[in-house]
């Protein structure tokens, strides 16, 4: 079973299965894995049986729609569509399937063609003379339609991680200036200035690190991006940013996009709440900054 999954932002793929049993949903562990937050975990499941394809929804929150129809089961054949949520999927034809459209299959109105009265249609004499007129048709719809668009469209960074990402990359000039003044503060012995540039260089690697890792949305940057939040939730002043982006980071359609399953592409995007999420990082920053530079001056009033 072939099937072309359409994203609401444009973005399509193919997913071709060899499996009899299909689960599609958001569950990372389907088979199909929907990366939208109106389709359920384990939203609906495809089955190849002998009179064809079944799909059935399996208790879903939003239902499953069959060319515009909500259904509770119903056969597929190539050319339909499947709605889970926000998501789209069309039932290709395999290679070498043979199609059989019958003429009243074709609506010819929209054309510019007549369909041949029923009496002609059944009378074996004027088949042959209704043939160029279902040929005619279907040349037409290939016109209309054209080429089919490319599926291979880069995956899409999502908009939080690019803002982690870009956060990081701040914090490397900061962190190593912090880290200094800190040495300086301390005492202006030589061990004092050797740890110094000790921390500032591990600050600014793990900086470094975390930055392009983000951005190149490898596998191991999201499990240290995971355990520096965790170590961020005992820093009092940015405990909330911290439990924010543990939020975010574990949520299955992030995971996903750092870890697609075999087969498959990455996800363009994680969902619509990436603006909430950015928004609320940020604020949470602001928020904790505010903090710390309140406890500095409590702590070390200017004289």
């Amino acid at each position: 079973m072939k099937f072309e999954v359409s994203y609401r932002s444009g973005t399509t793929h193919q997913v071709d299965l060899a499996a009899v049993v299909a689960v599609l949903g958001r569950d990372p562990n389907c088979d199909i894995v929907l990366n939208d937050t109106k389709c359920s975990r384990r939203h609906a499941t495809v089955e190849e049986g002998p009179e064809g394809l079944v799909i059935r929804d399996t208790g879903s929150a939003n239902g499953t729609y069959v060319n515009g129809r909500r259904v509770e089961q119903a056969r597929l054949r190539p050319g339909d569509t499947v709605r889970l949520g926000d998501v789209s999927l069309k039932l290709l034809a395999d290679v070498g399937e043979t199609v059989v459209v019958a003429p009243d299959d074709i609506d010819l109105e929209p054309l510019g063609l007549s369909p041949a009265p029923a009496a002609e249609r059944r009378s074996p004499g004027r088949q042959r003379a209704a043939e160029p007129r279902v040929d005619a048709a279907v040349g037409t719809l290939k016109q209309a339609t054209g080429p089919r668009p490319s599926s291979s469209a880069p995956p899409t960074r999502p908009l939080t991680v690019t803002f982690l990402s870009v956060l990081w990359a701040l914090f490397v000039p900061t962190a190593v200036a912090a880290i200094l003044y800190g040495a300086s503060e301390l005492g202006s012995g030589p061990l004092a200035w050797f740890a110094g540039a000790a921390l500032a260089v591990i600050a600014a690697g793990f900086g470094v690190a975390l930055a392009v890792g983000l951005r190149s949305l490898a596998p191991w940057a999201r499990h240290l991006q995971i355990a520096a939040a965790a170590v961020g939730l005992v820093a009092c002043p940015f405990t909330l940013a911290s439990a924010t982006v543990l939020l975010y980071l574990s949520r299955p359609e992030v995971k996903a996009t750092f870890e697609p399953r075999l087969g498959q592409p990455r996800p363009a995007g994680a969902g619509t709440a990436e603006p909430t999420f950015t928004l609320s990082i940020l604020v949470m920053l602001v928020l904790g900054v505010g903090i710390g530079a309140l406890a500095l001056l409590l702590l070390h009033p200017v004289r």
